[in-house]
Parts: C-alpha cells; structure tokens; sequence
C-alpha cells in the first residue's frame, strides 16, 4: 500500500473497532428479530423445526414448513440451542452469531487499523442492504474467513475444523480448502479437514442413532439432487435464462472452479504474501455467489464482505470505486413487489425481489478485476502491481 492511501485512510473519520462491534450486534439481534416479526424468509422456523425433528429421529427433509431443509444433519444438531428457547430470543441470539462471526472474521484477516475499520463499514452497509436476518450466510462467510486466519498464523486444526463446520451448513465452504495450499503444512491440512468432517459429519449420531443418521444423509443427497436445476441469482441464470445460452450449468461451475483455482498452480513464491492470499480469499467469496445454483439475493452478503476488504486493502481507483459500489447496491433492496400482508415503514422487509441480470453484472467484473490482480501479481499478466506485499513467511504470525 503507498503511504499516500496510508495516510488518506488514517485522515478518514471512522468510527473504533469496538464501536463498530456494537453496531454489527445491535444490527444483527435487530435484523433476526425484524425478520421474525414480519415474516420474511422462514429460515428460524425452518431450521428449528429440523432441529427437533432430528432429535425425534423424524426425516429431516419431508416439507413441514414453510420451505424444505437443506442443510446437514451436523447444522441441525448444532441448531438445538437456538431451537431450545423462545422464537424471539432464538431468533435474535441466532442472527447476532452471524454477525458477530463476520465481524470476527473480517477483522481477523485485516491487520491495519484503518483498512480494518474501513472494511467493517463498507460490508456493514453492503451486509444490511441484503441479509434477511435468519440466513446463514454471514456465518459461513465469517467461518471461511477465520479459517484462512487460522492457517496464517499456522493454526492447522482449528482452519480444518472451521472450514468442515462451514461446509456441513453449506456445502461451498469446503471450497475454501485451497486455503490449506497456501500452508507449507499443506497434507496435515487436508488430513486435517477429513478427520473434522467424518467427526462433525457423524456427531448427530449421539441423537438419532447412527441408521438414522445414514437415512438422514441419503435423503438430505436426493433432495439435493432434486434442486439442482435452480439457478437463482447466479452467472447460470445470465447465460442460461437471459443470453439462451444451452451449456449445462456443471460445465459452467466446472469451468469457473477452474478459473479461480488456476492461480493457485502459478503461485509459488506469491502464495507467501499475505495480500496476495487475502485477495484470492475475497475472490472465492464472490466466486460461491456468482456461481451457485442456489444464489438469491441474501447470498450477496458473502460478496458484501469481500468487496469491502478487497476494495479497503488494495490501492484505489475511481473505477475501482464505482465498481465496488454498484457491486454492493445491487443486489439491494431495489426493484421489488411488496407482500400485501405487510404495510408500513418496514413492508420493504417482507418485499420479494425481483432477479435481474444486472444484479450480478457488477460483481462478476468486480471477481474479474479481483482474478487480474492475483495474476497480475504472479507477472503473468502485464500491468502495474494492484498490491504490495506484506508478507514473506506464511506463519510469521
């Protein structure tokens, strides 16, 4: 970073660390207990029931609310105690562990204060203009995050453990495994993640019983399989529904997985540098919204959190800028239908949005420039270095 941004960002008047803390907390058991009130999306009631239907050893995956369950077992065991009291404190203390896991998590992976503090605040204003209060986004999202700060600092179990946790409430965070590539530690890691898996994976033998458990996952892999061919708001949807193109959306993923784990081949020496890591982070996070079948609009929290610590932690360009800004605005709270059933100040809350291809637009070239900069990097690619390193040993922390 020059020292002119240094001290641009030094001369901006941002709120501490600790007073942002607050602001995510008060923001997050807000956002869960909004959510509940007006109805939004369901997911409290959803996961609640799975948690108790696990515990009764019942199908997790037979519709009984008001969407089915899509998740783990693991997720619906570890949802108990969330499950175990009142709706509206479940739902508060629920939604406020996403924030909170967030907030951690972009906090851990930005060391300078005032990119620190900078990053904070530009995805808390991408994080609330399109959370839903009851997702799991945020905590996937901040769990994939610890992980990669996990492994800097050498922390091999606990990187494994946080990205098989991850993975179990949505299966994408295993993605995040390439974070073990960047660790000279890198068999242990990935013995690691299985050992973490195969554990978290078969703990809610403890309640239902382990045949249970096995009929639990062969129906939680049909419904899956059954929901493959929905797109929501993903690069799928633009090509597929928008432009007619007719390419299968496996190829597709396929061929984007590849895309953004290429690097990664070419990285040798670059892979040392903390910036350079932090970067390829951000770009997965974009990347697990642009091309999941499941994207919807609550997903852009993902994406939220690492624009703004892409965008905080590299030099600035007024393009750059624009192009953080839209990426952030739209997948917002724009261009929907309200719910007759909800009137006043807050009926904007239980609106359904409307998927538009522009939505995604702005991210997938903010994920374009993010994949230019680590090749850039790597001088594979002509042009002006986007980050200066900061780090030449991978555990020097």
């Amino acid at each position: 970073m020059t020292c002119l941004r240094r001290e641009r960002l030094q001369s901006v008047r941002l709120p501490s660390v600790r007073t942002i803390g607050f602001l995510y907390a008060i923001a997050g058991a807000g956002a869960g207990a909004i959510s509940l009130w007006f109805g939004q999306s369901q997911n409290f009631h959803v996961f609640t029931d799975a948690a108790w239907a696990l515990v009764r050893g019942e199908d997790l995956y037979v519709l009984r609310s008001a969407d089915y369950y899509k998740y783990s077992p693991t997720f619906a065991l570890l949802f108990l105690p969330f499950a175990s009291v009142p709706a509206w404190i479940g739902a508060s203390l629920w939604s406020l562990t996403n924030f909170a896991v967030a907030f951690a998590g972009i906090g851990r992976v930005v060391q300078d204060d005032a990119e620190r503090r900078l990053a904070l605040v530009v995805a808390f204003v991408g994080i609330l203009l399109c959370t839903d209060g009851d997702q799991s986004n945020l905590l996937v999202g901040g769990a994939t995050l610890l992980a990669l700060d996990a492994f800097e600092r050498g922390h091999v179990s606990a990187g494994s453990s946080l990205i098989a946790g991850a993975g179990l409430i949505k299966i994408f965070p295993f993605g995040a495994i390439a974070f073990a590539l960047f660790s000279s530690r890198r068999w242990r890691s990935i013995v690691g993640l299985a050992i973490a898996t195969t554990f978290l994976a078969a703990l809610p033998a403890l309640a239902c019983g382990p045949r249970t458990l096995l009929s639990e996952y062969a129906a939680w892999k049909a419904l899956l399989t059954r929901d493959s061919g929905n797109h929501g708001w993903s690069v799928m949807s633009v090509l597929q529904d928008t432009l007619r193109w007719r390419w299968p959306s496996a190829y597709l993923q396929v061929g984007a997985a590849l895309v953004q784990a290429a690097p990664l081949a070419f990285a040798g020496r670059s892979a040392a540098d903390v910036s350079w890591r932090r970067t390829f982070a951000c770009s997965l996070l974009c990347f697990f919204v642009l091309f999941n079948h499941r994207t919807e609009y609550a997903s852009f929290v993902l994406s939220a959190m690492g624009i703004a610590i892409w965008w905080a932690t590299t030099p600035a360009s007024p393009t750059k800028t624009a192009l953080a800004v839209l990426a952030l605005l739209a997948p917002g709270p724009f261009f929907a239908w309200s719910d007759p059933s909800v009137t006043g100040f807050f009926s904007f809350v239980a609106a359904h949005r409307m998927f538009h291809p522009l939505r995604v637009l702005p991210l997938l070239f903010a994920w374009a420039w993010m994949m230019m900069g680590l090749w850039q990097r790597l001088g594979l690619l002509k042009g002006r270095t986007l980050e200066k390193p900061e780090m030449t040993d991978a555990h020097a922390r």
